[in-house]
């Protein structure tokens, strides 16, 4: 497990250690390594990937009576708020768990409470907030949860690993969650963003093979992975990328940025651009009377933002994996009429159905009590080992033909993908062509760098 020598150095002086935490005595002598971990309900027996020999004697922390606290950090506020309808979809189904008498574990059910906080979108916040909410001792959460950003994720990755508490459904696509060093914390169904990038672009190189490219991308490791992952598909191909432009994160006016673009005459234009970047970038290209084939980063797909660009994303391609709420074709579905009846009986006032964000929270929710379902023991390692041992299927609101599925060498939970493509007028969402499967390669297709850093 990798080592921050300068926080733990400060450690004692500044009160940062974020959390205790888990699995089974912290004795040089007892190492997990061999052993061997039975589950049920989709996990499959494997050798242990998680040692806790260095693991403080506190497995079962944040489990009181018959609750499982869960903490987490994420935007409630500011520009980045919106990503705060993530949680409606989680907590609607917790919720209603709840409400049934809660997740079955080894024998015995528990109630699921979260606490949160706000941090708007600062990793250096995101710190501060798991540390008060999961306790410096490690005596207030079971695990960290959903927490939003892939640099607030990094902010608290490797407190968490050294305490060994687990950080599961990190909500970004950063390929980093594949770390094998961070066996502590585990990504969402969210898939990677270097996948989502080979998606795209082998539907670029299909449709315009001698395309030139132009990107939008977020200044930070986000846009990294796309920018690094559309390179490394169009090698070898006659499809170019002419030019780039990137943004300060949290910014929402990406006019010079597009002006840019627009002069290069591409003739494809990927807005790798998040929250309200990704529509002001797409009304800003219109603006410029430049009619590129239109191409948006999944964190982009949401009604809200495509809502607020209007005739200007109609004609846009994405990639996603979660349903469309909004698309009439998934009405019939059987599982969106069951997250539709869970958010309409216990979400909250101010929660919006039809939004994909909300319907990506609740699936999230949705993995994580099956995953607590299959424990044969409650406690951190066990869990862990569950969640790099997954076999769940289609589940949630994943896309017909989706599958979470991780394994001792593949901790990435979906690699599934459907291209879709946005029609202004009916404001949704339309499938193009077959679900994509790249199950158990995004490591080919991931620069190394993106993973190891």
């Amino acid at each position: 497990m990798r080592r921050t020598t300068l926080v733990r150095a400060a450690s004692a002086a500044l009160a940062l250690s974020l959390v205790t935490a888990s699995c089974a005595g912290r004795d040089d002598d007892k190492s997990s390594s061999g052993d061997k971990t039975t589950t049920s309900a989709g996990q499959a027996s494997t050798d242990t990937l998680i040692d806790t020999a260095d693991c403080p004697d506190t497995g079962t922390a944040g489990i009181s009576g018959d609750t499982i606290t869960l903490a987490s950090s994420f935007p409630q506020s500011g520009l980045t708020a919106a990503f705060s309808q993530i949680s409606k979809g989680y907590k609607a189904y917790f919720d209603k768990v709840n409400a049934d008498g809660g997740v079955e574990v080894a024998g015995k059910k528990y109630q699921i409470k979260v606490v949160d906080k706000d941090d708007e979108y600062n990793a250096a916040k995101t710190a501060q907030n798991i540390t008060e909410l999961a306790g410096t001792n490690g005596d207030k959460a079971f695990a960290v949860f959903n927490v939003v950003g892939t640099a607030n994720n990094v902010a608290i990755r490797d407190d968490l690993g050294e305490q060994c508490v687990p950080n599961v459904f990190a909500a970004t696509g950063a390929p980093t969650w594949g770390n094998p060093d961070y066996p502590w914390t585990i990504g969402s169904t969210l898939a990677p963003y270097t996948l989502e990038a080979k998606a795209l672009a082998d539907f670029i190189i299909k449709e315009k093979p001698q395309a030139k490219v132009a990107m939008l991308l977020q200044d930070d490791d986000y846009g990294q992975a796309y920018e690094e992952g559309f390179t490394k598909a169009f090698e070898g191909t006659d499809v170019t990328i002419v030019q780039t432009a990137k943004y300060a994160p949290g910014a929402g006016d990406v006019t010079s940025q597009i002006t840019s673009l627009a002069a290069s005459k591409a003739d494809v234009f990927f807005n790798g651009a998040t929250l309200l970047a990704c529509p002001n970038g797409l009304t800003k290209a219109a603006a410029a009377n430049w009619k590129p084939m239109l191409l948006v980063s999944g964190t982009c797909i949401s009604k809200t933002l495509m809502g607020l660009a209007g005739p200007d994303a109609d004609g846009a391609y994405a990639a996603s994996n979660i349903m469309d709420p909004t698309d009439p074709a998934n009405d019939d579905e059987a599982a969106m009429k069951e997250y539709r009846s869970v958010v309409d009986k216990f979400g909250a006032s101010d929660i919006d159905p039809d939004n994909g964000i909300v319907a990506y929270g609740y699936t999230q929710g949705v993995v994580l009590v099956k995953a607590l379902e299959g424990l044969k023991k409650l406690d951190r390692a066990s869990l862990m080992e569950a969640m790099h041992n997954l076999d769940l299927g289609q589940i949630g609101l994943l896309v017909n033909g989706a599958n979470v599925k991780t394994g001792p060498d593949d901790p990435f939970l979906v690699e599934n993908l459907q291209i879709v493509k946005y029609d202004a007028t009916a404001a949704h969402f339309n499938n193009v062509g077959e679900i994509l499967d790249f199950e158990g390669k995004t490591k080919e297709f991931t620069p190394e760098d993106l993973i190891t850093n």
